[in-house]
């Protein structure tokens, strides 16, 4: 038989227990590593009219996407199989070099935030920028967290700078032939015309030099509305047929330029819609003048004044 623990031994035991229980890690607690294996790794690019995107699958993961649409900035996002569930959550982000290589040193690119959801990492254009100049060099920018379940294991997803280039360049040349200026800079358009005249001026012809180039990027436009308008000098008939020859010479311009005649719809509202007073100069200018409204399929014109 043992011989009973003095009070003594019984509290150092007690206290040998407690922390043990408290000072020791959870069993369960870990790191979890998501990348595609090297021999395996495949970087998609794809070329739409108004779209550009660079993209990558990490296995069990998610998706990384390189994007820039006409008229906005290229971005990065991740897409993930499992959504971010917490409020204020941060991750850090490293490019780190690849394992075999002992030269280059990792470059610690900050903290970032994570947002709830299924796209937890949205990137504007200057990190996504540098995660694709880092990519080019080979490295691996890696994203690490606490997981998104209880924040008890590490967490860590890199994207491999290997069988990169060419997909890169490819993205590359999409951007570069991607439109400046999206659908909003190109759906009303105004243009003035001379006292009586329905001749467009080198302005003019700028303008919709550009809507020519836009429309060939932009299949879902397919309705061209030409509104003419005039001042009040004059009678009401001749400024009516103005009106409408003013609309008549911005469709001949775009179908000469290769618009199918099947898009247009021209009005003429002489001087019954001025948008200026016609008791000065400036404001009978601002009158003469022709509005051009792209529409996309399933929109209606909306009846707005100009």
């Amino acid at each position: 038989m043992k011989p009973p623990r003095s009070p003594a031994a019984r509290q150092r035991r007690k206290t040998a227990l407690l922390l043990l229980m408290f000072c020791t890690p959870p069993l369960l607690a870990g790191t979890q590593h998501f990348q595609a294996p090297l021999t395996a790794v495949k970087w998609e690019s794809s070329a739409e009219k108004l779209r550009c995107s660079l993209s990558h699958d990490i296995p069990l993961y998610g998706r990384a996407v390189f994007a820039r649409s006409a008229g906005h900035e290229l971005g990065f996002r991740m897409h993930v199989r499992q959504d971010a569930r917490r409020e204020g959550d941060r991750a850090r982000l490293r490019s780190l070099p690849p394992g075999w290589s002992h030269a280059e040193d990792g470059v610690d690119l900050g903290e970032i935030a994570v947002r709830q959801g299924d796209i937890p990492f949205q990137l504007g254009e200057p990190l996504a920028r540098r995660l694709l100049a880092e990519l080019s060099k080979g490295m691996f920018p890696t994203f690490a967290y606490r997981d998104w379940a209880d924040a008890r294991d590490r967490v860590s997803v890199s994207l491999p700078g290997v069988n990169f280039r060419a997909a890169m360049e490819a993205f590359v040349t999409c951007l570069a032939e991607l439109p400046v200026y999206d659908f909003a800079d190109y759906r009303d358009t105004v243009v003035h015309f001379a006292p009586a005249s329905d001749a467009l001026d080198p302005e003019a012809r700028r303008r919709l030099d550009a809507i020519v180039k836009y429309l060939a990027t932009d299949p879902t436009v397919t309705k061209i509305v030409i509104e003419g308008h005039t001042d009040d000098v004059g009678q009401d008939r001749d400024n009516d047929r103005l009106g409408q020859r003013r609309s008549q010479a911005i469709r001949d311009y775009l179908q000469a330029a290769g618009v199918p005649p099947g898009k247009f719809t021209l009005r003429s509202f002489g001087e019954r819609k001025p948008v200026y007073t016609n008791t000065t100069d400036e404001g009978r200018a601002r009158n003469r003048r022709a509005r051009l409204t792209l529409l996309r399929e399933g929109k209606e014109l909306a009846s707005r004044q100009h």
